[in-house]
């Protein structure tokens, strides 16, 4: 199941906009058993890194670590939150 994160908005920042987001999603999705839930970043323009471990962590602890990737993606922003996320754990 993809997730086109576009609709939540071009500039995606703070934890508050983040939690706000996954509660979104969680809300609309409806995974098969297994499916792999796909984070979508084309069309964003930024991605703090509050942000988007807001809306991983939230995804993650209802469908875990290994359901909910990132798609690939040449923007710098989600590159460096995924860093500076993975560098805090």
């Amino acid at each position: 199941m993809k997730i086109r994160l576009e609709q939540y908005g071009a500039i995606l920042t703070s934890r508050p906009a983040g939690k706000e987001a996954a509660l979104a999603m969680k809300a609309r999705l409806r995974p098969a058993e297994g499916e792999t839930v796909e984070l979508d970043f084309e069309g964003v323009l930024a991605v703090g890194p509050s942000w988007l471990d807001e809306v991983l962590r939230s995804l993650r602890a209802d469908y875990g670590r290994e359901r909910v990737v990132c798609l690939p993606t040449k923007n710098a922003s989600v590159a460096e939150s995924l860093k500076a996320i993975d560098a805090a754990r």
